[in-house]
């Protein structure tokens, strides 16, 4: 390893250099009248242009003709690019046209153009329109990108048009007398899977870029002041039975706000939200977590999705940190004198408001500034005759972002990232510092990656100011890849010490670790024989405790997929220990350890065509430690049905077997670590239904319940060579049956160009008992009577754009 890193490094400097320009070139031409969106092309201004036609099937075959013909033009103005695209098809009434949400991927023909506007082959905007008027967007490292921009269908008896009108306030471009922009347009003719493309890209390459066309032509056009207001208003009204006669079940409140995006200039924006309203975000998908790790959860609110993966350098931001749980949220309950009560006590700290600063130059350096506040979070409690104390479970805390991203030719770049958290009230502070290199050879096809990084911790030892104790980590990891072409390979390895905690803005799961691994990839692209692709990876990983330098892992995995002709869709693979190892973090004790044995699991899969109105996904796993005569089931089924363009209804079941799961049960009053053998059923059911009236007019369900029981039949403590020895003295009831269950009902209605009205419903039901219920249709019951948290709540997003106003106001 130590020889490899120099010897390729000096090879990354030398073939440092450009890729070779694709040749396709698209002049645009400026608008001689106006142009109305109306998915006609029959204005005077389309006539006489020039446009292309030349496009090249992507797949299923790759670098042959199109099955159907394609004709795009461009045309732009002082204000806006506009895109008119007719796509001839011979048989229009096969033209797939789901009806869908803005941004989801639909049953539908379609189309895109994308433009890599700085011309340095590093980022692209994509602005897709499906056969059914649904837009999409996203940038090419970033999906959650969404701008206003116009667009309108029409199918007609020779096939569909689509007519784009993009502002230049939804994108970012160079201040320069012409411009130059890479650029790439697709078509996609879903019933035969088919993607048509303009400038052809090479599959199996890590920069897709690097092979678009050019679009000229563009001059004199300046990049606009980007200033745009989102105010919101909102009513939210919600009732639980706390059974609590001086506490009201019922409760609400009246809220405002606002979203702001303003262009500093042409390559810099601030995003900011002030008193932001999450309230209608899909809820959470609560398990009941038997781990030594913290259950991570998806991230749902829109600010901290979108623009954000410049932020993400380094693996150092997990955004639930901010308007998290409080710390001291389960605190409380220990904290009450006699008769008192919880009379409120907060799920998620309060959030201020929050501001990024980001972009990237015409000179490819990108900075990123990231700032949010989450106010005091407190806990009332009451006693008998009324009086109210506050108990703080969360304190004021003020949560930072701050960094650099220069990239170099041929996607290489280098970043330094510093994220902190700083506390009111002794909390407790922390810093993180992280930097990368990434080089790239000029042919796309050899990566080398460096990374590092310091994290410290800040722990108050009393109240005087700036008396703390410091504990200071690192982490550093090396990697050599070839990227490019059918056989891609990964070498790489990454040391953690034992101290390395990013955790109060970040997410790492483990540290005190060395981790080496080798991942091989095998992909055919092509059709052969029966198949339409074939997909192979295997994957060694090494790893051993830095401290004890004793092995915790040591595995192998292989999974495969593959397409066939008919487009069923079919996967497996296996993860295997390969010899005994050594756990650190199932004891939950520091220091100590649990010797777990080898142990396998296998897995199949297999997915139907889902052109068809009706179809499935089906997985089946299995697993097996056979030093505990354990195993393992699982099964998942998830059928969809289409039953017309304008509803589309899906219901997932994962049942899952544990036999003889061995875990960590608690620490006696001994101090013992006690173990117990168990079996677990886990039954995950979820419901998702959705109803289009118009593309901006909609109606969704979801519906989730997951059940989860778990009963024990041994116990063993945790001797001190890390193995079991049985216990037949411990006698506490450590069985469960865990439910959880939630309904979101939302209508929406997008009145005008990213403005909103939203109506939600919700309900959440969580139930934990020690008393193990084996029948479904009575944990459904028991579920159902429990405590109910019903929330409704009504939201109005009305978003105002400058440049919009200054056109209306001429």
């Amino acid at each position: 390893m130590r020889v490899f890193i120099p010897v390729f490094l000096i090879l990354f400097l030398v073939n440092l250099g450009f890729s070779q320009n694709p040749t396709k070139v698209l002049n645009a031409e400026r608008c001689k009248t106006a142009i109305k969106i109306d998915g006609k092309l029959d204005d005077e201004g389309w006539k006489n242009v020039v446009g292309v036609s030349d496009f090249i099937q992507y797949t299923p075959i790759n670098n042959v003709a199109p099955t159907q013909k394609t004709f795009v033009k461009i045309l732009y103005d002082d204000d806006a690019i506009y895109v008119g695209a007719l796509m001839l098809d011979s048989s229009p009434d096969s033209i797939l046209r789901e009806l869908g949400s803005r941004d989801n991927e639909l049953n539908a023909d379609n189309f895109s153009i994308e433009f890599d506007t700085y011309n340095k082959q590093q980022d692209g905007y994509t602005f897709l329109v499906y056969a059914s008027g649904v837009q999409a967007d996203f940038r090419e490292w970033d999906e959650t990108y969404d701008a206003v921009w116009e667009s309108k269908v029409n199918i007609t008896e020779k096939g569909w048009i689509v007519e784009m009108k993009i502002p230049y306030s939804a994108i970012r471009f160079p201040k320069i007398e012409e411009q130059v922009w890479g650029m790439e347009i697709n078509r996609g003719i879903r019933r035969n899977r088919e993607t048509d493309q303009w400038a052809l890209q090479l599959k199996g390459t890590g920069n897709d870029l690097v092979y678009w066309g050019k679009l000229k032509g563009l001059k004199k056009i300046k990049p606009p002041l980007r200033l745009s207001f989102t105010p919101y208003f909102s009513l939210y009204g919600e009732h639980y039975p706390y059974n609590v006669k001086s506490h009201s079940d019922l409760s609400g409140s009246i809220n405002g706000g606002m979203d702001l995006k303003y262009g500093v200039n042409e390559s810099y924006t601030i995003d900011m939200t002030l008193l932001p309203d999450f309230s209608q975000v899909q809820s959470d998908n609560k398990v009941k977590n038997l781990s030594a790790f913290e259950t991570v959860y998806e991230e749902q609110r829109p600010f901290f999705k979108e623009a954000v993966d410049l932020f993400s350098k380094g693996n150092l931001f997990y955004s639930r940190r901010i308007g998290k749980q409080p710390t001291g949220f389960y605190d409380v309950e220990y904290n009450l004198k006699e008769g008192e009560f919880i009379k409120k006590n907060p799920l998620q700290t309060k959030l201020l408001n929050s501001t990024k600063f980001s972009g990237r130059g015409k000179n490819g350096l990108a900075i990123g500034l990231f700032n949010s506040i989450t106010d005091n979070t407190y806990a009332v409690i009451e006693d008998s005759l009324g009086n109210k104390r506050n108990y703080l479970t969360e304190p004021l805390a003020n949560y930072n972002i701050f960094v650099l991203d220069q990239a170099f030719k041929n996607n290489s770049s280098f970043y330094v990232i510093n994220t902190n958290v700083t506390r009111d009230k002794n909390f407790g502070n922390s810093n993180v510092t992280g930097s990368g290199l990434k080089l790239v050879n000029k042919k796309n096809s050899y990566q080398f990656a460096l990374e590092g990084t310091l994290s410290d911790k800040y722990i108050a030892v009393d109240t005087l100011f700036n008396n703390t104790n410091n504990s200071l980590g690192y982490k550093y990891a090396t990697s050599f890849a070839k990227i490019k072409g059918n056989f891609h390979f990964t070498l790489w390895k990454s040391t953690m010490n034992k101290t390395y905690n990013p955790n109060d803005m970040g997410l790492n799961l483990s540290n005190n670790e060395e981790s080496t691994g080798l991942d091989l990839k095998y992909n055919i692209y092509e059709p052969f024989g029966k198949f339409r692709n074939f997909n192979n990876y295997l994957s060694f990983t090494y790893n051993n405790n830095f401290t004890s330098k004793k092995v915790t892992s040591n595995s192998l995995e292989y999974r495969m997929s593959t397409t066939f002709l008919n487009y069923l869709s079919l996967w497996g693979g296996t993860y295997c220990m390969l010899q005994n190892v050594y756990d650190y973090y199932e004891p939950r004790v520091e220091g100590r350890f649990f010797r777990y044995p080898t142990f396998y699991n296998v897995f199949l899969g297999l997915s139907s065509d889902y052109r068809k109105a009706f179809a499935f996904d089906l997985e089946m796993r299995y697993s097996q430690t056979p030093n505990f005569h354990s195993d393992d089931y699982s099964v998942y089924l998830r059928p969809i049905a289409r039953l017309s363009d304008n509803l589309k209804v899906d219901f997932a079941v994962n049942y899952t077997k544990n036999f003889n799961n061995i875990g960590f049960v608690n620490v006696d009053d001994s101090n013992n670590v006690v173990f117990g053998k168990r079996e677990l059923t886990t039954i995950e059911n979820t419901f998702t239904g959705r109803y289009m009236f118009e593309n901006n007019l909609s109606l969704s369900l979801r519906l989730r319940h997951y059940l989860v029981n778990g009963e024990y039949n041994q116990y063993y403590i945790l001797n001190e060579e890390g193995d079991l020895d049985e216990n037949n003295t411990y006698n506490n009831n450590s069985n469960f049956n865990f439910n959880s269950f939630n309904i979101d009902l939302l209508f929406a209605w997008e009145f005008a160009p990213g403005s909103t009205l939203s109506l939600a419903w919700k309900n959440a039901i969580m139930d934990e008992k020690a008393v193990v219920v084996r029948n479904y249709i009575d944990n459904i019951e028991n579920t159902i009577n429990s405590p109910q948290l019903n929330s409704l709540s009504l939201k109005v997003l009305y978003y105002l754009d400058y440049q919009y106003l200054k056109r209306k106001r001429k």
